[in-house]
């Protein structure tokens, strides 16, 4: 039962997480890139896809090889 809340517990956490990550990056694109670029608004989910992407997209792989 503790492992049950425990995992319940984590993914309240990340939604949390995501929600405050993506609601200022939605509002700031429905503000900002219609009227500037003529693009169209996006929804919560599409903007939470946007940042995903980006994400795996630009994201730094720091790798060190280690070579004798």
């Amino acid at each position: 039962m503790h492992f049950l809340l425990s995992i319940l517990l984590a993914t309240f956490v990340q939604m949390v997480l995501a929600a405050i990550v993506t609601f200022p990056t939605w509002l700031l694109w429905n503000l900002i890139v219609p009227d500037l670029f003529g693009l169209p608004k996006v929804s919560l989910m599409q903007t939470l896809g946007l940042l995903i992407l980006s994400g795996l997209l630009f994201h730094r792989c720091n790798i060190e090889m280690n070579q004798p």
